[in-house]
């Protein structure tokens, strides 16, 4: 199998495209307004479909708006399942835990679920991706498998996520989109090697 792809070069191969910056623009924006969030959810799921398909990390252009919306509720699905609701239900249960004393379990538990949703909703996107079909994101094991294989180097994009959110929270948008467009060009990779370990470029 081809070794894992070297997360410094993806994201500096990733920053340095020319046009990015508008792009990055355009998503953040996007992506602080309910339901206008489709369409940067729709252009971050062309661009993990993109990747899976060729191993080029060539950010999409903003186009054919009808259709982005559309690839955003796909997008929309794992997004929810596997990274929001994750965070939801353990915000509550993590409350209920501090509340009873026992704060510093409650923090690190729910900073293990900020770090573990991301990379587990990028296996759940790759998997449905592969076949575009809801059912496959009911393969649990499968997707934690792929998680799994893939702990130790996914611990980085998952921290730099962490960090791109830290710094950036008050621009939920722009923290959401740019960790977004990170996780997805480095996960993607990753997986790819999984299922097609003899064609990964970057």
């Amino acid at each position: 199998m081809k070794e894992t792809p070297i997360f410094e070069e993806v994201f500096l191969r990733l920053v340095r495209q020319q046009g990015i910056l508008l792009k990055i623009i355009v998503g953040g924006l996007l992506s602080f307004i309910p339901i206008i969030n489709l369409f940067a959810f729709g252009y971050l799921y062309r661009f993990s479909g993109s990747i899976r398909r060729s191993g080029s990390l060539g950010l999409p252009d903003w186009s054919d708006w009808k259709g982005m919306f559309v690839d955003g509720l796909w997008f929309a699905v794992p997004w929810l399942a596997f990274w929001l609701l994750p965070v939801v239900v353990i915000s509550f249960l993590s409350g209920f835990i501090g509340a009873i004393g026992l704060g510093a379990v409650a923090y690190l538990l729910f900073a293990g679920v900020l770090l573990v949703s991301p990379w587990l909703f990028s296996a759940a996107l790759y998997r449905l991706q592969m076949r575009q079909d809801f059912r496959d994101l009911l393969d649990l094991p499968l997707i934690f498998k792929l998680c799994y294989a893939f702990a130790l180097p996914m611990l980085v994009p998952a921290l730099a996520l962490f960090g791109i959110g830290a710094l950036l929270l008050p621009l939920y948008g722009f923290a959401f989109f740019v960790g977004a467009l990170v996780l997805i060009a480095y996960s993607t990779l990753c997986y790819r090697v999984a299922e097609r370990p003899e064609a990964v470029s970057i």
